[in-house]
């Protein structure tokens, strides 16, 4: 009987030591499953506008432009320091929350210094930030004209608008406005004016404009915006 009652005894300490063992087990393949669903992360979302030229002391071309997400989906609303260096150097805006799509854009103005330059997109406990920029500046007067500058026309699921939606630029610079997706046009508004794009079309589709004048220039999509709301740009020469 006592054989037995330790017999039993022992076969308890075996059963219990395997539950131990296999409840370690399942723990540790829970705790080691794929990437946090609620993370944020922060990255270039192309085109980045990552690695321009341009005139120093003078606008970029193009925007430069980060996307955040949570998980493997678009975060909306996360707040975005944009910010650079260099004597003059500034971001426009400097502060932006994300839209529905999870990007943020800013336009560089860059320093008064010519040769690299850098800037960065800081979002706070995201994954990947800072997310950082680099540009080189020539100096200005050489011979060449002011840069071109691209416009973007985009419709990114609804979300229709000019970007960048507000340059400014020396006189005597071309924009040109790229159809990148969606139905479109560019309509001048109030004055001083120029000629605009025609009727809307779909894309791929440019328009280029030489502004020789200075002034603020204000302008509309007919099929998303109006002089007053919408999908609108301005163009400030200087």
């Amino acid at each position: 009987m006592v054989r037995v009652n330790r017999s039993i005894g022992r076969t308890a300490v075996l059963l219990a030591a395997t539950a131990l063992t296999a409840c370690g087990s399942n723990g540790s393949d829970l705790g080691g499953g794929g990437p946090d669903p609620i993370a944020l992360s922060a990255a270039r979302s192309q085109p980045s506008g990552d690695g321009q030229s341009g005139t120093a002391g003078q606008d970029l071309a193009n925007p430069l432009r980060i996307v955040v997400l949570r998980g493997a989906a678009p975060a909306a609303g996360a707040v975005v320091t944009w910010s650079a260096t260099g004597t003059g150097a500034s971001m426009t805006p400097n502060v932006e929350t994300t839209g529905p799509d999870g990007i943020s854009t800013s336009t560089w103005h860059l320093g008064s210094e010519v040769g690299a330059q850098h800037s960065q997109a800081a979002v706070s406990g995201a994954e990947g930030s800072p997310v950082l920029f680099g540009a080189t500046a020539a100096a200005s007067g050489g011979g060449g004209g002011p840069s071109p500058v691209e416009i973007q026309l985009r419709d990114d699921g609804g979300n229709n608008r000019f970007e960048p939606a507000n340059v400014t630029i020396p006189v005597g610079t071309t924009v040109t406005w790229n159809w990148v997706g969606g139905i479109h046009n560019v309509m001048p508004t109030g004055n001083p004016a120029f000629t605009g794009s025609g009727n809307p079309v779909s894309a791929p589709h440019t328009f280029s404009h030489t502004f020789n004048g200075a002034g603020t220039y204000l302008y509309f999509c007919v099929v998303h915006g109006s002089p007053s709301g919408g999908m609108r740009g301005t163009i400030v020469v200087q």
